[in-house]
């Protein structure tokens, strides 16, 4: 799996972990590891939540806990990436059914 996300997943992430978490910008690089940004097991939890809540997108507190930022992002952006073609996909067939139906 690539390590490398799309600037607009790495720039929410960011900014949740900025906003959301009182997490300094300066900390916020590539190779800091997500447990060095949310430092306890409560920010983790809120995160995970947050991340479901705001970008429709499930992360484990396992891969917060143990992947670096830029690892991390790439995951949320292929489960966003996934998202959307399960919802372009869903569009699609509620279409064919209005078609037949109609």
């Amino acid at each position: 799996m690539s390590t490398s996300a799309s600037p607009a997943t790495a720039d929410l992430i960011t900014g949740l972990l900025i906003d959301r978490f009182g997490v300094d910008p300066a900390a916020v690089r590539p190779d800091a590891h997500m447990t060095d940004l949310l430092v306890d097991s409560l920010m983790v939890v809120e995160m995970a939540i947050t991340l479901k809540d705001e970008l429709r997108v499930d992360a484990t507190e396992d891969e917060l806990r143990k992947l670096t930022f830029a690892e991390f992002s790439a995951r949320v952006d292929a489960r966003r990436v996934d998202a959307r073609r399960v919802d372009a996909r869903r569009v699609d067939e509620r279409r064919v059914d209005e078609r037949r139906a109609g």
